[in-house]
């Protein structure tokens, strides 16, 4: 029955009777509620991807600079709708996400081949954030104010906006980014002892960094191209898995990763919708108060 509403916006469940609860219900509540869950669930794992893969538990979408690349690349696609309409699609932005994503994510793979995975991966991803954040405001700058409204609420990140077909898109999206990563899960393990253990036990090293970062490019734009960038999911969550569940199996602390981070999203989600001032606040702010502390509180215990 979902699946028809989400098709079919003016389907009517015939369980009610009242058609604008339903209208709200099926229009408003569920697809906003289905869209956190899976956004959620994709930059957490993103980040516990980028985390292992770099060995550093300060790597994540945001803080490298991938979520970045994917809105730079969203907001070439929302901004030259106007002189190209066929951009004005679905498709196309979730699409510019992923490219925008992975091509970052090629960029720091490129990098940390040479410098190795230590700080200046980070300090490399700060500086990639901010000249795509410079490259943004060039487009804010330069766009027509309907356009710029529009780059300019996606920015601040909102769960609201995904229905119909961009909704299915995301679900489809995000389960196949999942699948696909849980079966490499044994392989990033194994990876973590160092590349000629790897070797010996038959792992190619570097096409399954290829395949880890393909995966994290697709769940990072896809989230970033619908709901917006959104921060410190990917980062805050693998490293509360870390300190709640002791276990060294890749595949549950990915299932983990995936539940704790559709939970924070959806926790996020209802505070940003509290009628305070009568204002709902922006989604990225609401994540930042959560998680800001909680990482401040993870630099301060692991300080040397």
């Amino acid at each position: 029955m979902l699946a028809g509403i989400f098709l079919f916006p003016n389907f009517i469940s015939p369980f009610s009777e009242n058609e604008i609860d339903q209208h709200i219900l099926f229009q408003f509540r569920i697809p906003k509620t289905l869209t956190a869950f899976f956004a959620g669930m994709a930059l957490s794992v993103s980040g516990f991807i980028l985390q292992q893969l770099f060995k550093n538990n300060l790597a994540g979408p945001y803080i490298l600079g991938v979520s970045s690349g994917a809105s730079f690349a969203v907001g070439l696609v929302i901004i030259g709708s106007s002189s190209i309409p066929m951009l004005n699609s679905g498709i196309s932005i979730s699409l510019a996400g992923f490219l925008g994503a992975f091509g970052i994510l090629m960029l720091i793979l490129t990098v940390s081949s040479r410098y190795g995975y230590g700080a200046i991966i980070l300090l490399f991803g700060v500086i990639i954030g901010q000249l795509t954040g410079a490259l943004q405001g060039l487009l804010s700058y330069i766009a027509i104010p309907t356009d710029l409204k529009n780059f300019t609420l996606w920015s601040m990140g909102s769960f609201n906006q995904v229905i119909g077909a961009d909704l299915v898109i995301l679900m489809i999206a995000t389960l196949g980014g999942l699948v696909w990563s849980f079966f490499m899960m044994p392989s990033l393990s194994v990876m973590l002892l160092g590349d000629d253990v790897s070797r010996t036990l038959g792992v190619n090293t570097r096409s399954i960094s290829m395949q880890l970062l393909a995966c994290t490019g697709l769940l990072t734009g896809i989230a970033t191209a619908y709901c917006g960038p959104v921060a410190f999911i990917g980062m805050a969550i693998p490293n509360a898995v870390r300190l709640l569940f002791k276990t060294s199996n890749f595949k549950h602390l990915l299932i983990l990763n995936a539940v704790l981070g559709s939970c924070m999203a959806l926790v996020s989600d209802i505070i940003s919708s509290l009628p305070i001032a009568n204002i709902n606040i922006p989604i990225n702010v609401t994540t930042a108060l959560i998680g800001g502390p909680f990482i401040i509180y993870i630099l301060l215990k692991n300080r040397h």
